[in-house]
């Protein structure tokens, strides 16, 4: 088997923050190693966040990469504001032009059980991981967007996916950055920025303390820079994913759903004891599976099992081409069913017959375009012979959204609004 080909990030511009030391300093050296040029930003606290900070942790990683013959700059702003946030983007925007890379590593800890949780210590965690993720992200999502590129990397935690004693504040952020990975992925989409989370099990001054020794020995930081390159890199076509890692070991993790059960039929509500009843079909993960967001389950499974096995509609307006629909769509427009709504349905129709049509619902009236529209709030994307089958009453709207043939990109939840305010 021949050497895959080097992975390189000549003229990419990374973030890294806290990369004074532990992980931070290893991802920023590898970044730097392979070409990037790299904006080190550390606020020089201690572990636990306090402290007013110091310049030498960040220094000495940028005097270690133009060692090396890179280029790195230093930013010593707190990520836990969001003057700090908006500081480290410029740091990198004014040395180098852009941001390419961002990776959210800066972090603290401050442990103790719940009853013994001070709220200034619950706060001051959610400040640095999560709020901190939030204050560097924006800015330098903004940057990402306008040059349509962009790897973000967030950090989790074990503790935070899977709980751990003694760190409720710690766990509680780190389980907001999947949150918060879980809607960027979706805003990033069509700028070409893929955002992804790494939870690491390695040796640093914050777990210092909680491995055994033994095992803190085989965690180096540098089993856990690899994936982190890798989802940085143009290569990584991954988003919305995450990963644990550590000591040459990887693997991914996701937030599985069981198929579970309709009770009552949707139409009843269950009493108590019908969940008493049912509660093994409700605990039962065979089938499993992961939703890419919100609107798959709603759209794909909660309907579709409350739909059950109803037969399609058989309602329609006997249309035999794609244009004959949209032709009539004014004079099927239901003003008063559509209320106060705005928005603009994209519809892509391939095949022949097909073409591109927009809908403009504003103020009580219907104006259809032929074209794309500049900004969609909604696009459905179909076969000509589909959407007529569709609009022909031989086939629902939940069954070709479930079986694919349908495509909904956008505000999916809109698109409900369709069946309302057309009646053919």
């Amino acid at each position: 088997m021949g050497a895959s080909k080097e992975i390189r990030f000549d003229g990419r511009v990374a973030v890294v923050t806290g990369a004074g030391g532990g992980l931070g300093r290893v991802y920023a050296l590898e970044f730097a190693r392979r070409g990037a040029k790299v904006v080190i930003n550390d606020f020089g606290g201690a572990r636990d966040g306090a402290g007013p900070g110091a310049a030498g942790p960040a220094d000495k990683v940028v005097d270690e990469i133009k060692a090396l013959g890179g280029e790195a700059v230093a930013n010593y702003d707190n990520v836990a504001t969001a003057n700090g946030g908006e500081n480290i983007v410029k740091t990198a925007v004014d040395a180098f032009g852009k941001v390419d890379i961002l990776v959210n590593n800066a972090g603290i800890l401050r442990d103790k059980g719940i009853l013994k949780m001070e709220p200034e210590n619950w706060q001051a965690v959610l400040d640095v991981h999560l709020n901190g993720a939030f204050y560097v992200t924006r800015p330098a999502f903004a940057v990402m967007r306008d040059h349509g590129y962009g790897r973000i990397i967030m950090t989790t935690s074990a503790a935070g996916l899977y709980g751990n004693f003694g760190q409720s504040n710690y766990s509680s952020a780190k389980l907001g950055l999947v949150g918060f990975m879980n809607t960027l992925k979706l805003e990033g989409i069509k700028y070409n920025i893929k955002v992804n989370t790494v939870a690491p099990i390695a040796a640093s001054r914050l777990t210092e303390d909680i491995l055994p020794p033994d095992l803190l020995a085989k965690m180096n930081p540098a089993y856990v820079a690899p994936i982190v390159l890798y989802l940085g890199s143009e290569e990584c076509n991954e988003t919305g994913r995450i990963y644990n890692c550590g000591a040459g070991f990887y693997n991914r993790a996701a937030m599985m759903t069981s198929p579970g059960v309709v009770i009552g039929s949707g139409k009843k509500v269950p009493s108590v004891e019908d969940i008493s009843v049912n509660w093994a079909k409700i605990m039962d993960l065979k089938g499993a599976k992961e939703y890419g967001q919100l609107n798959d389950l709603v759209l794909q499974d909660l309907l579709s099992a409350l739909e059950g096995k109803k037969e399609p509609a058989q309602s329609g307006g006997g249309f035999a081409a794609v244009k004959d629909v949209f032709e009539k769509m004014p004079g099927a427009f239901q003003a008063g069913a559509a209320g106060g709504a705005a928005v603009v349905f994209q519809y892509c129709i391939s095949g022949d017959g097909g073409g591109d049509w927009s809908v403009d619902i504003k103020n009580g009236a219907c104006t259809i375009a032929s074209g794309l529209h500049a900004s969609p709030t909604c696009t459905l994307k179909i076969q000509a012979g589909d959407f007529l089958d569709l609009m022909n009453g031989k086939v629902n709207a939940m069954k070709a959204y479930t079986s694919g043939k349908l495509k909904i990109e956008g505000d999916i939840m809109k698109s409900q609004l369709l069946e309302k305010i057309f009646k053919f």
